[in-house]
């Protein structure tokens, strides 16, 4: 292979039989041209010789461009959090490897062998979400576990385009945005019940039935940890958004009013300028990673 491997998850506990990291790059593009579906283009599942109870018999590798380690070190935090204290209402694949290749994002992870969730589950994915917004970040960095940039649809294109080193830099983009343009609103998130896991990008098809009929968080590239005033943002965006947040199973740290009426104004305030510039400090701006 001529671009290098860099790793930065691999899982002591891995089944042994995971292939090396050259035979999964090669197999996953092998297999996306016949895998991939208009709701599945970044995941591929790779069957494995089983010969041991250590061993698995599939994994999924989802990777491309876009998936970050952010995204993994937070699938793989959310899933041992779960795990660790025995939440029955929801799980999380575990994370066997997490490795970069040239420009492309590898996340090597426990195939799930069930179903997607549909409409008929809304009451069982509500629970599921309740418990998801309820865990705690590990640190004081906004974002995916070990920072990175947000994907939230508070921004323009649904992503951030710096790292927030602190919910004070954050809260003073945020500020910065809205005395740009004009408005006298502004955010206090000092006010608010520090930073919880944000499940921003809130659709069906993220949600998934195992064999025992447990419900499965899957797709974790729109898991931040942030305000809880953003989760109440994104219950604003989407169809099935709003049937959850109407579905009334939802009970979360209810931030000030004032906070999510000034996050939605300051979003609102981006869209015209097609960029996440407006309102940030010289020293942020110089962060800019696209």
């Amino acid at each position: 292979m001529s671009s290098t491997v860099t790793v930065y998850i691999d899982d002591r506990g891995k089944p042994m039989n995971i292939p090396d990291y050259e035979s999964i790059i090669k197999k996953s593009f092998e297999l996306r041209r016949h895998q991939a579906t208009a709701i599945n283009i970044n995941g591929v599942r790779i069957p494995l010789t089983k010969n041991s109870d250590l061993d698995v018999s599939n994994i999924w590798v989802k990777f491309g461009r876009t998936i970050t380690m952010g995204e993994a070190r937070t699938q793989r935090f959310v899933a041992q959090y779960l795990e660790e204290q025995n939440i029955a209402d929801v799980r999380a694949p575990r994370v066997y490897l997490a490795f970069t290749w040239g420009d492309f994002g590898f996340i090597v992870s426990e195939y799930i062998d069930g179903q997607m969730c549909n409409t008929s589950d809304i009451g069982v994915v509500a629970v599921a979400v309740q418990a998801l917004i309820k865990i705690p970040s590990p640190n004081s960095t906004p974002g995916p576990v070990g920072g990175g940039v947000i994907e939230h649809p508070f921004f323009v294109d649904g992503k951030s385009d710096i790292w927030y080193n602190t919910v004070e830099e954050l809260e003073g983009h945020v500020n910065g945005i809205l005395a740009k343009t004009g408005r006298t609103v502004r955010v206090d998130f000092k006010s608010e019940a520090g930073l919880l896991l944000c499940v921003s990008d809130l659709k069906i098809v993220n949600f998934m039935k195992d064999g025992e009929g447990r419900i499965v968080a899957v797709d974790f590239g729109g898991y931040s940890f942030l305000p809880p005033s953003f989760f109440a943002l994104a219950l604003k965006h989407g169809g099935f958004a709003h049937r959850i947040a109407s579905s009334g199973m939802l009970e979360y740290p209810a931030p000030p009013s004032t906070n999510v009426s000034a996050l939605e104004s300051a979003s609102s305030a981006l869209a015209p300028y097609s960029s996440n510039d407006i309102g940030l400090s010289r020293e942020l701006r110089s962060r800019r990673v696209r």
